[in-house]
């Protein structure tokens, strides 16, 4: 079976959640530094106008990113609820990958026809467009492995094996940090070893992954008669609050890299790919604890056993809770030394520490959030999750970026995101009362 059922039928929550959250939560951390190496090695191997560049053109991978999370989501749902069927297992499995395939190529295409359109419309300047370019092409070019491991990282977990999801990130992250250091201070390849690093972990996490399947009961099969093409769609509409979480971060790095640079010039927009890097382990810890409840919750939930469903959540905001506590501690008392991690360029020092302080004041409420959401997927209330989703990452963003710099100058740009999330909180607690989300459960 994918998941031991004596086990998340009878052991202790907080047991069978360290079993398969803390693992995906570790994973994910040592993913984030993926970006985190990328970042320090890149800033002080070639300077601020680096991290500019790679700041820049990073939200084309995160739109691979966000696509993969939207199949790897949905796809491992539907297998935790329909636990017992094989061949819907199989066929969840196969339309899985064939959706990454197809996404894979379609942006691919796009970005290497068009490449300098879309760099520039992305903020890339005309000094900053060749360093952007040779950063980006090593990585779309890997960025389908990128899009196997995050998709595959999801089903693995949900076959019984959260450990080896784990290892997997541990294999892609270690190889980048040591690549890094090898490809930019000992072989001197600038920006492009960087871009080389980041590609070959990927790789090889992938690879890891997909080493799982063969002694696994899925099979793949991409026969294009066989496919299920209502199927692919359930997978998305499922998935997709894992989307626009992950395509948030895209469109906030787009808007905030095009206001920073009119308002502030290139100190803005360095200032922000630092905050960026160092905010990105935060945000992959909670998606980490986020995926890793939902094997617990679709399972159950599926099971309709919907006391443990209700054990999980509270269980996971408070792990959440006490996590982003001391994250928001650690960021105002070690804020200048994070940016001293990456830059030692003085002049940025006080600018940047402030603007992390200002950027993760609301990282409490971030944690909150992605749980929430995850939860809602996890028992196939897409369109609920796929709501709030879109408020937090393009509604109440985009309201934040208008007008709190008209009220706070530079503050108001750093402060958009903890608005978001704190009216995205909000809005969350209104539709678990009016919807009765927790008290249909109790109920039953």
């Amino acid at each position: 079976m994918s998941i031991e059922t004596n086990a998340i039928n009878s052991e202790p929550i907080n047991k069978i959640f360290y079993k398969f959250a803390i693992p995906a939560a570790i994973g994910m951390l040592v993913n984030s530094l993926y970006v985190v190496a990328d970042g320090i090695f890149i800033s002080r191997g070639i300077g601020s106008i680096g991290i500019a560049a790679v700041n820049i053109g990073y939200p084309i991978i995160n739109l691979t990113a966000a696509l993969s999370l939207m199949f790897g989501a949905g796809g491992a749902t539907l297998i935790s609820l329909k636990n017992d069927d094989q061949e819907f297992k199989n066929n969840c499995f196969t339309a899985t990958i064939f959706l990454n395939i197809i996404f894979y190529i379609l942006i691919a295409s796009i970005v290497f026809v068009f490449p300098n359109r879309i760099m520039k419309s992305l903020g890339a300047t005309d000094l900053l467009l060749p360093m952007v370019k040779r950063y980006m092409y090593p990585c779309i070019i890997a960025s389908f492995f990128l899009m196997l491991s995050i998709s595959l990282n999801a089903i693995v977990r949900n076959d019984n094996a959260p450990k080896k999801a784990m290892n997997s990130l541990f294999i892609g992250a270690i190889a980048n940090i040591v690549l890094d250091y090898i490809f930019i201070f000992i072989l001197n390849m600038g920006i492009e070893g960087g871009a080389y690093a980041t590609a070959i972990g990927q790789i090889l996490s992938a690879i890891y992954l997909c080493m799982h399947f063969p002694n696994s009961t899925f099979k793949l099969n991409l026969n294009l008669k066989e496919i299920k093409w209502k199927l692919m769609r359930q997978i998305c509409s499922i998935g997709f609050s894992s989307f626009i979480l992950e395509f948030a971060v895209m469109v906030i790095t787009i808007v905030l890299n095009i206001t920073l640079s009119k308002s502030e010039g290139q100190i803005g927009v360095a200032a922000y790919a630092i905050i960026s890097y160092a905010f990105v382990t935060y945000r992959m810890l909670f998606t980490g604890l986020a995926q890793g409840i939902q094997p617990l919750v679709s399972f159950n939930y599926g099971k309709r056993n919907y006391r443990r469903v209700l054990e999980t959540l509270r269980y996971s905001h408070k792990i959440c809770f006490i996590a982003t506590t001391i994250a928001l501690i650690l960021v105002i008392f070690s804020a200048l030394n994070i940016v001293k991690l990456f830059t030692h360029e003085e002049h940025l020092f006080k600018y940047t520490s402030n603007g992390l302080i200002l950027y993760s004041s609301a990282i409490i409420f971030v944690g909150a959030n992605f749980m929430n959401i995850s939860y809602l997927q996890a028992m196939n209330k897409a369109s609920l999750a796929n709501f709030i989703s879109i408020c937090r990452g393009i509604v109440f963003m985009g309201i934040g970026i208008l007008t709190l710099p008209k009220l706070f100058g530079v503050n108001g740009i750093w402060l958009a995101l903890p608005f978001a999330d704190v009216l995205t909180f909000i809005l969350t607690i209104v539709i678990f009362k009016i919807f009765g989300i927790n008290k249909k459960l109790k109920n039953l």
